[in-house]
């Protein structure tokens, strides 16, 4: 596996992606809910959940307004667009074409909830496809945002199987945003700041014997970005 330079331009080119991308903090008064009551209606049957929930007096957010940007890396140099999707279904056929056509080994997207890590559905990706660098952005409040990069050392199987601990840790923050319709209604992850700069040290910990990190904080009002690579 061929590793990829971060350099400084590189960095803020990925960067430079966080002023664009699709972002909850983009709509006003989200409908969030406590934890307990997120896990108390994980158990319970679907039209109990949506009642509850609209007993709360809390609207679902459309899933449209789950979008995520994707992006790869051409010619080590140049930045392309290759869509926005909705609820991360890309079509392989689309990764397959653009690795091919930039010989890109690095691919990036954002996730509109502020969980700037990869999931673990973007890690199977990347193994499944054979890119080498999985890219995420997203933006954390409405004037920051936060980039994440994984390069493993060896191959992704190693990274994948220490997600189980890094996904019990991103469904044990302390509120969640409420998606769906009338028929059907799921609760997504919305960590605080404070808890997801804990994620992210998290995740460097466990990450660190197998993979290259990239951590880039970006200042969306004064554009500034500082970064570490671990």
């Amino acid at each position: 596996m061929n590793s990829l330079k971060f350099s400084e331009d590189l960095i803020e080119l990925l960067a430079s992606t966080a002023f664009e991308v699709p972002s909850i903090f983009d709509i006003n008064n989200l409908p969030l809910v406590s934890s307990d009551i997120a896990k108390k209606l994980a158990e319970v049957y679907m039209d109990e959940a949506i009642n509850f929930v609209l007993s709360l007096g809390v609207k679902p957010l459309s899933a449209s307004f789950l979008a995520e940007d994707i992006y790869t890396l051409c010619n080590d140099d140049v930045l392309l667009f290759i869509g926005r999707f909705l609820g991360g279904l890309v079509p392989a056929t689309h990764i397959y074409k653009y690795r091919a056509f930039c010989k890109s080994n690095l691919f990036l997207h954002s996730h509109p909830i502020p969980v700037s890590i990869p999931s673990p559905e973007d890690i199977l990706s990347a193994t499944q496809m054979g890119y080498g660098i999985e890219c995420v952005i997203s933006k954390v409040s409405k004037l920051r945002a936060v980039l994440t990069c994984i390069e493993p050392s060896a191959d992704w199987d190693k990274i994948m199987a220490k997600y189980d601990s890094i996904t019990e840790k991103v469904f044990n923050v302390s509120r969640f945003v409420v998606v769906g319709n009338g028929n059907n209604i799921s609760f997504l992850p919305m960590p605080t700041t404070s808890e997801i700069f804990s994620l992210l040290s998290s995740y460097k910990k466990l990450m660190e014997p197998y993979a290259k990190v990239l951590y880039v904080d970006i200042d969306l009002n004064n554009k500034v970005l500082t970064y570490q690579l671990y």
